[in-house]
């Protein structure tokens, strides 16, 4: 990137709210706004959010200092073109050209990834990848997402739809997974399978402190009240976690043997769990990867901002 166009416009789509960031090539987010992306109203409303926000934030510099915009929304979306085809986040914004749009209402060139994809370049770039070119990062949140960086450069795919981490199968017979499949990674290992191993277990009557932090209200019950019990001792809780830790130390394993990479990131809500994820993982990896395999399995460092950062990241760098 050069001098003359030092700065990026970034956007991080949610599904309940959007992030706009201005940064600058060495990933520092100079001006920041947060806005309702009110999927239930359709594409129309939060885009002219979105725009005027953008304008706002683009007031006062100079011509040509900003390269373009970059864009992180979940989904399948189609890397030429720019079209978000469906996300499971923004289901009416059904076939939405965000390229399109965004390139004519602001006059900017527009890059639009995956936001999993898309946090694997920002932790490639700027994060706990720096320096690695053979990486992959997984995100464990309510699902599981992630992107595979291979010498350096993103894996699309042939039709940009690559790195759906969370839907391999790890298990022929287990539940059956949002995506449709059964036994997939996500169902059984995702923030949204510790909750329902947790209620397996509590409905079964095993004896809890979770019961206490929820008060009785078992529809409270998430994958953060599971970590909180597991670190605090409790027993059911840290029997799930080290299951639901195993299941995606089975799935590392996989990817590992498949992809060879250096690294492995892990990042999203439930890495907050810390070693009571990440001993049972690197455990597992440890005893079924084939030995003359080597890889570091660490955290993210990015957070929150590992979207926008990654969307940073997709303007600033040649990553196709």
């Amino acid at each position: 990137m050069s001098q003359s166009n030092h700065f990026v416009l970034a956007l991080d789509i949610g599904g309940t709210h959007f992030r706009l960031a201005l940064a600058d090539q060495k990933g520092q987010l100079l001006r920041q706004c947060k806005g309702h992306s009110s999927p239930e109203n359709g594409p129309e409303q939060a885009i002219e959010r979105i725009k005027d926000a953008a304008t706002e934030m683009l007031s006062g510099l100079e011509p040509g200092s900003v390269r373009g915009m970059g864009i992180a929304v979940a989904g399948l979306i189609t890397p030429a073109t720019g079209v978000l085809l469906t996300s499971p986040n923004l289901l009416s914004w059904y076939n939405t050209p965000l390229k399109e749009i965004f390139e004519k209402e602001l006059q900017l060139p527009v890059w639009v990834g995956n936001d999993a994809n898309l946090a694997a370049l920002g932790e490639h770039r700027f994060g706990a990848g720096i320096g690695c070119d053979d990486l992959i990062y997984i995100t464990v949140s309510t699902g599981i997402g992630g992107g595979v960086i291979t010498g350096g450069k993103l894996l699309t795919g042939s039709s940009g739809f690559a790195a759906e981490l969370g839907h391999m199968t790890i298990d022929l017979n287990g539940p059956r997974c949002n995506c449709g499949n059964v036994g997939c990674l996500e169902a059984m290992a995702s923030g949204t399978a510790i909750a329902r191993l947790t209620l397996e277990k509590l409905s079964c009557g095993e004896a809890s402190v979770i019961t206490d932090l929820v008060a009785g209200d078992l529809t409270k019950v998430t994958a953060r009240v599971v970590g909180e019990a597991a670190s605090s001792g409790d027993a059911v809780a840290r029997a799930v976690m080290h299951t639901a830790a195993t299941n995606l130390g089975v799935g590392i394993v996989n990817l590992v043997h498949i992809f060879n990479p250096e690294l492995v990131i892990i990042g999203g809500g439930v890495s907050q769990s810390g070693e009571l994820l990440f001993d049972p993982v690197r455990q597992v990896v440890a005893e079924r990867t084939i030995p003359d395999y080597t890889v570091r399995i660490v955290p993210a460092t990015l957070g929150d901002d590992c979207g926008l950062l990654g969307a940073v990241a997709l303007v600033a760098g040649e990553y196709f």
